[in-house]
């Protein structure tokens, strides 16, 4: 039953990260996309503010912004990675917000799922072994990619920013890594779109972006969307999800991300892919699927 809980959670957070993606390309309607990430992040923070203060009154605990974080160096911890977290987020979001200028809903989510293979990918760097699977899964994602986007040789400028944003989410795992164990992870991801508002307002003013009133207004549903609903309603559901299952699993149902994001665009955008746009998603969502089988035989072994 719990499995059935946390695997519920996990898809309905899923739902939401995904249908995100046609609430995102329909806000660069009316505004530009530094504005449409300030915006949203924005709306996350006092969204999140309201999950920590429901759990801390639920769990009886005195309100606080640290929560059970004691030490001053644990708070300077949180405060680090907060500040990181947002940085990067700021970075990735607004490459992704950008490349959705040009390109679509769907093509956008499958190429952003690309972090799934690119996290594992960097840990080269950090001296991690790599299995000829993960290898095998990351030509499979190249041959995906290139099938989607018409060739290597065709990537437009949305497909190009959208597969950076991509590798920025995959640094943006890597410092979530690093600080979320010793960290509330809710309090961690508010700080980081606190972080994140500003850092993407002020991008926006030195990109000379429309600060209208009327674009602001116009788009209100879908930056409020994306801030309360892919944004805090959907971390949450990630932290109640994870709770219940084993990590490989989370993010096994995670990667459904990218086929919502597809029927999303079909729903809300009228977006219809070609027969070779559809094989290419299947070939990256297989891809995804054999990079995380194998690292779940390898755990299984090891217990």
């Amino acid at each position: 039953m719990n499995k059935f809980k946390g695997s519920a959670a996990m898809i309905a957070a899923t739902i939401l990260w995904g249908t995100a993606f046609s609430a995102q390309s329909s806000g660069m309607r009316y505004i530009g996309p530094m504005l449409f990430t300030a915006l949203r992040s924005l709306i996350a923070v006092p969204a999140l503010l309201a999950v920590i203060i429901a759990l801390d009154l639920f769990a009886g605990r005195k309100v606080s912004l640290w929560g059970e974080t004691r030490s001053k160096e644990a708070q300077k911890k949180l405060l680090a990675g907060g500040f990181w977290c947002g940085l990067v987020i700021a970075a990735a979001a607004i490459c992704q917000q950008a490349g959705l200028q040009y390109t679509t809903a769907g093509k956008t989510g499958f190429l952003t799922a690309l972090y799934i293979i690119i996290v594992p990918m960097l840990g080269i760097f950090f001296k991690r072994k790599t299995g000829l699977m993960l290898w095998i899964s990351a030509l499979l994602a190249l041959a995906g990619s290139a099938l989607l986007c018409g060739g290597l040789g065709s990537l437009g400028k949305g497909e190009i920013l959208v597969i950076i944003c991509a590798g920025i989410y995959s640094v943006h795992i890597l410092v979530i890594d690093h600080y979320a164990p010793s960290c509330d992870c809710i309090r961690l991801s508010c700080l980081q779109f606190a972080v994140a508002t500003p850092i993407a307002a002020l991008a926006s003013l030195a990109a000379g972006e429309s600060w209208h009133p009327d674009g602001i207004l116009a788009s209100w549903p879908f930056w409020l969307y994306c801030g309360a609903g892919s944004g805090a309603a959907a971390f949450t559901l990630q932290m109640i999800s994870q709770k219940y299952l084993h990590p490989v699993t989370a993010s096994l149902l995670m990667s459904l991300e990218s086929v919502f994001a597809v029927l999303g665009g079909w729903l809300f955008l009228d977006e219809r892919l070609s027969a070779r746009e559809t094989a290419g998603c299947a070939v990256i969502f297989a891809a995804i699927i054999l990079s995380q089988v194998k690292i779940s035989s390898i755990r299984r072994k090891k217990d």
